[in-house]
């Protein structure tokens, strides 16, 4: 999965970009913010990371 995909999905989960720092993405939903979510672009992102997002995050 590349990086573009899984914000993609936290956008149509609900979630709201908040705020970026560096290479880091934050967003909010119902005023919780989320851990630092890294991104990249068109790179790959680890299958052990972007499970262990989609779990805690349900996107």
């Amino acid at each position: 999965m590349k990086y573009t995909e899984l914000h993609r999905r936290f956008i149509k989960a609900g979630y709201t970009f908040s705020h970026a720092e560096g290479s880091h993405y934050f967003y909010k939903k119902d005023g919780q913010l989320t851990e630092p979510i890294p991104y990249h672009g068109a790179k790959e992102i680890s299958k052990g990371l972007a499970n262990k997002l989609i779990k805690k995050y349900g996107v």
